[in-house]
């Protein structure tokens, strides 16, 4: 009996300790990305931050169907042009680098990606937009992004852009969200377009337009998929364009 081929997702991941330069440090993921994309039929693979070897990084896209990029540390402020303020957070340049440097490599194959948290954020800089570096720098922000909503057992719900790819995937024009992040996007290139925003405004979820699936949320699906398959949505759309991209992807290799 022939087995269906599962579509490869790649996760990247945060080297710990943030920062560190002497041993012992490694990288890691939370096992919620990976057993998100198990769960919606892909195979996962986790990343190491390795740095921009131009060979390794066209290897890892030549092998992968999808991309999920995970949440983390801040990105470098420089990279959209601006210096590190005092309440910006831990920084490594090392997995900024190998991170942008995949992201657009993907970019100009039409390979699918999924951007979380800081994923999202990475999809609107590595494309010209760029971020406030922490909430007390925009007056307009709830604090409560920082997790404060859930500490207090509240669930805000993010309202989703009609016509967009995002409100198809979920079917629904609000749904609650986790928030845990303290940087926000303040502005995206033209590429970019909002997807979702969350009570105060803010925005919460980005989509390339004029591509087939090239997607970021600021909350985490991956913690809330066991309990709301709204949620799973999100990994089961990506795992369909991966497998749709894997067989052009093959077709292409054929002729």
């Amino acid at each position: 009996m022939r087995r269906v081929k599962r579509p490869r997702i790649y996760i990247t991941s945060e080297r710990y300790p943030v920062g560190e330069q002497s041993e012992p440090q490694y990288d890691r993921i939370r096992t919620t990305y990976a057993s998100c994309v198990a769960g919606a039929g892909g195979t996962p693979y986790v990343l190491p931050s390795v740095g921009t070897d131009p060979d390794l990084t066209q290897r890892y896209l030549d092998s992968a169907d999808g991309l999920l990029f995970s949440g983390g540390e801040d990105i470098h402020p420089s990279l959209y042009g601006e210096s590190v303020l005092e309440k910006c957070g831990p920084i490594d340049e090392q997995r900024d680098r190998f991170e942008i440097a995949l992201l657009r490599g993907a970019l100009e194959r039409g390979m699918p990606l999924l951007g979380i948290c800081r994923g999202m954020q990475l999809i609107a800089v590595a494309s010209g937009g760029s971020l406030y570096q922490d909430l007390s720098y925009c007056e307009r922000a709830d604090a409560g992004h920082a997790g404060a909503w859930q500490q207090s057992g509240a669930m805000p719900s993010v309202r989703l852009m009609p016509g967009t790819v995002l409100h198809q995937i979920v079917g629904e024009e609000t749904v609650p969200v986790n928030c845990h992040h303290h940087q926000l996007i303040k502005r995206l290139d033209q590429d970019c377009k909002v997807s979702a925003v969350s009570p105060d405004g803010m925005i919460e979820g980005i989509e390339m337009a004029g591509r087939p699936f090239v997607l970021g949320v600021h909350w985490h699906p991956e913690r809330l998929a066991a309990s709301d398959l709204r949620h799973l949505k999100l990994f089961e759309a990506l795992i369909r364009a991966a497998s749709e991209y894997s067989h052009k992807a093959m077709s292409r290799a054929r002729t």
